[in-house]
C-alpha cells in the first residue's frame, strides 16, 4: 500500500482511516508496510520524521487512528486517552443473532490486559482486571449481529475477548474465533478480515472538541444483504 486514507489533518496531528491488516508500527524496516513507515513517505518525505501513534489499534482492526506529528502533540493527546477524556466508538459484526435493542447493554467480565487465545480469552485468574464494554445491537440477520461498541476501560483486545466470552465471536477473529468457521466465511465472502472497525472518535484538540468518523466498510454491509449464503 502506497498511501493511507486521510480523514483530517493539521500541522501537529493527522487522523487516518487505517485499513485492516496493516500494523501501526514495527512491521519491519524492510517491509515498508506499517502506518508509520507509509506516512513518512506519504506526508512530504523528509518533512515529518517525528511521528507518534497516540493510541492502539490492532493490526486486524480498521478505522480511525489519531497520529501526532511531533513529540509535544503526542504527549498532550496521549494524556487524554490515558485519562479517558475522549470517546471511541467501534462497530463489529458478531457470529449469531443477538436481540435487537434500542438500549445500551454491558459486558463486565474481568479479563487480563494481555494477548490471550481462544481456549481462555479471559486469561489466568491472577491476571484478570476490571473491564467494561458497552454495546448496542443495531442490525441482525439469521447469522450475524452488527453492534455499536463503547469502551469504558481500555484492556488489550477487550472487545474481542468480551464477545468471545459471550459466545458471539467477532467474524474473522483469528485469535479468539473458530478457525474452521472463519475459513468458511472467507470462502463465501471473499475476505478474511476481522469485522471490527473504529468508527468514531471524539476528542479535545487545542481546546476545541473534534469529532471524526470513518464510514462503515463495504464488507460489513455485504454480510447483511438479502439472500446471504449461510456460513453455518
Amino acid at each position: 500500500m502506497n498511501t493511507l486514507p486521510i480523514i483530517a489533518q493539521d500541522t501537529s496531528w493527522i487522523v487516518i482511516n487505517k485499513p485492516a491488516g496493516i500494523s501501526v508500527h514495527n512491521a519491519g524496516a524492510d517491509s515498508g508496510q506499517d502506518v508509520i513507515q507509509i506516512l513518512k513517505k506519504q506526508l512530504k518525505p523528509g518533512t515529518f520524521t517525528d511521528i507518534h501513534p497516540v493510541h492502539r489499534l490492532d493490526k486486524e482492526t480498521s478505522g480511525l487512528l489519531l497520529i501526532a506529528l511531533n513529540s509535544k502533540a503526542a504527549k498532550e493527546l496521549a494524556e487524554q486517552f490515558q485519562e479517558r477524556n475522549c470517546e471511541k466508538t467501534y462497530i463489529a459484526v458478531l457470529r449469531g443473532a443477538l436481540p435487537l435493542s434500542e438500549n445500551w447493554q454491558s459486558w463486565g467480565m474481568a479479563i487480563s490486559d494481555k494477548s490471550e487465545g481462544r481456549k481462555n480469552p479471559q486469561g489466568l485468574s491472577k491476571d484478570r482486571v476490571e473491564a467494561r464494554t458497552d454495546f448496542k445491537v443495531v442490525k441482525v440477520s439469521h447469522y450475524f449481529s452488527l453492534i455499536e461498541v463503547k469502551l469504558l476501560t481500555g484492556r488489550q483486545h477487550q472487545i474481542r475477548k468480551h464477545s468471545a466470552i459471550a459466545k458471539h465471536n467477532i467474524i474473522g477473529d483469528g485469535r479468539y474465533g473458530d478457525p474452521k468457521y472463519n475459513e468458511r466465511m472467507a470462502k463465501i465472502y471473499g475476505t478474511d478480515r476481522m469485522f471490527l472497525h473504529a468508527a468514531r472518535l471524539k476528542i479535545n484538540i487545542g481546546g476545541k472538541e473534534r469529532v471524526f468518523e470513518a464510514p462503515r466498510p463495504e464488507e460489513f454491509e455485504a454480510l447483511f444483504r438479502e439472500a446471504t449464503p449461510s456460513p453455518v
